[in-house]
């Protein structure tokens, strides 16, 4: 199956799990299952999104990375207004002239 982990847990912690164990009608192992695979996979999309803000990475090695599909990840780019293309006004206004020239000849 898996490795097992043991961990050490604070009486709060303790008692949210209680919680979610109830709602979920699963037992403890399940639950710190499940809470762990969201967890890392929010991680996995908050770490590409950091690397494609920064200009590190693409859009598409993005979503490959998070595990998700491009259009996942386009919508999540989009909420969080994330600048993944890295283009100022004035690159935009350059490449606009250099076009311009070129459909003139």
């Amino acid at each position: 199956m898996g490795e097992t982990i043991s961990v050490r847990l604070g009486k709060d912690l303790e008692k949210d799990l209680v919680v979610v164990e109830r709602k979920w009608h699963a037992d403890r192992s399940e639950v710190i299952r499940r809470l762990l695979a969201s967890a890392i996979k929010e991680w996995k999309i908050n770490n590409s999104l950091e690397k494609l803000a920064a200009h590190k990475i693409s859009l598409s090695k993005a979503a490959e990375e998070s595990e998700i599909s491009l259009w996942e990840m386009i919508d999540i780019v989009k909420e969080k207004k994330i600048d993944w293309v890295g283009l100022t006004t004035e690159d935009i206004e350059r490449d606009l002239e250099i076009v311009k020239n070129l459909s003139k000849r």
